[in-house]
């Protein structure tokens, strides 16, 4: 009998749209780190664009500030793809704007459940995290422009047994027959397809509506110091406009951002 949960590289390619079927996808049962795996081959110049390595499982997987991102085997999906593309590094991120969107409308349209973006990188269902994403960059410093850039997707789907230190805030997608494979081809037919036209104002107002943050009262972290106000804005670079107070208004660009009204 077949294991409908097992990672199947044809499965992936059946699900991929014909422009995208000839990538490299690479499996592997267990890794370090996808991003790591996917960084290496950038820096050996063993890639084409669209390689994807997949692992069933993480010892190390990561999220921003270098914080763990859990990855047990069978549960969740966990992988890297790398986009072969030439950006300014002020725009790189905006492929997190992209990877999230592209996420967001994978689960969507698979399960019918409406995940939402907690700025700028982290996926949301039903008040708790159940994705995140990072998106690193591999410089080519003669031009000071991206050479390639990996984004790495952790999503946990059927996870249930979470660390203590974040079995509070941590969520899996818990939808019966979902396809690791084809959720996988979803989000990368979406990834590569957005990333196109990475300046496509329509990516940043669907972002938007997505967002959990936006009109919100937040806070965040800068320098050290810790800032309330209210998320008003999310502008064409991705950063977010928020307004304190003192209807001072500050720019955003990747500092955390924390609120205690996280809902669906």
């Amino acid at each position: 009998m077949t294991d409908t949960n097992s990672l199947s590289e044809q499965e992936i390619k059946q699900n991929l749209s014909d422009k995208h079927k000839n990538f490299d996808i690479k499996i592997f049962d267990m890794l370090p780190s996808t991003n790591d795996f996917a960084k290496e081959l950038i820096n050996s110049n063993n890639f084409v664009h669209g390689t994807t390595i997949i692992a069933n499982s993480q010892t190390k997987g990561r999220g921003r500030f270098a914080r763990t991102f859990f990855s047990p085997a069978d549960t969740g999906i966990y992988f890297s793809t790398i986009i072969k593309k030439s950006l300014p590094i002020k725009d790189v991120s905006l492929i997190t704007i992209i990877s999230a969107v592209a996420v967001c409308k994978a689960i969507t349209k698979l399960t019918d459940l409406n995940p939402k973006i907690k700025w700028i990188n982290d996926i949301y269902l039903n008040g708790k995290k159940i994705c995140g994403i990072l998106v690193e960059n591999i410089c080519d410093f003669n031009n000071m422009q991206s050479k390639a850039i990996v984004s790495g997707v952790g999503i946990n789907i059927n996870t249930k047994d979470f660390p203590k230190d974040i079995q509070d805030k941590a969520g899996s997608i818990l939808c019966n027959g979902l396809s690791r494979n084809k959720l996988i081809a979803e989000v990368l037919n979406n990834l590569f397809d957005l990333s196109k036209d990475v300046y496509n104002k329509q990516i940043i107002e669907e972002y938007k509506t997505l967002s959990l943050v936006l009109n919100k009262r937040i806070c965040y972290t800068k320098d050290n110091k810790t800032f309330t106000a209210t998320a008003i804005d999310i502008n064409n670079n991705g950063n977010l406009i928020v307004r304190d107070d003192n209807n001072c208004i500050s720019i955003l660009d990747c500092e955390e951002v924390t609120t205690n009204t996280i809902s669906n």
